[in-house]
């Protein structure tokens, strides 16, 4: 099922087919209701795409058995005319997506606490047993101090395709 004129998405990169979706529809409190594009490869199985099917999520297959990002933005962009996303995928699809060079910009919100927790997200992390490859280098763009003390930090990506 692919909505290909919806006014809001939610695409989620799901490449093991988990998420039980009840619909097609994501909800989030005073935000508008948007349609889910599911992010899938080739080894992800086709009872979980049949699943997506009945529940009325559209998907994508991008990459035989490891996320490709390219592949996935040209088909986003080719199927559901989405020119841009907001990556807020978890360590491992951030940087699988700022890698690849699909990445432009970084935004970093910093804010003056903090409550010490060990095993904390990490904003990027390599995919387990992924090689070593170059850093990514960030360019300073702007700053802007938010509130009581935080701080809205904007970064180029040195390596973002140019399109």
């Amino acid at each position: 099922m692919a909505v290909s004129d919806a006014d809001l998405y939610y695409v989620s990169v799901d490449t093991e087919g988990e998420i039980g979706w009840e619909s097609g529809t994501f909800r989030n409190k005073g935000r508008a209701p948007a349609h889910v594009i599911e992010v899938l490869t080739e080894a992800t199985s086709p009872a979980y795409k049949a699943y997506l099917r009945e529940t009325g999520v559209s998907y994508i297959v991008a990459g035989k058995d490891r996320l490709d990002c390219q592949m996935a933005m040209e088909k986003l962009y080719r199927l559901f005319h989405i020119e841009k996303l907001l990556i807020c995928g978890g360590g491992m699809v951030d940087w699988s997506f700022l890698r690849a060079g699909m990445v432009d910009e970084l935004s970093l919100f910093l804010a003056p606490v903090s409550d010490g927790s060990q095993g904390t997200a990490s904003l990027f992390s390599r995919m387990p047993g992924e090689e070593n490859g170059q850093p990514v280098e960030f360019v300073l763009k702007d700053m802007e101090k938010v509130g009581e003390g935080g701080l809205r930090l904007k970064y180029l990506a040195k390596n973002a395709r140019k399109s």
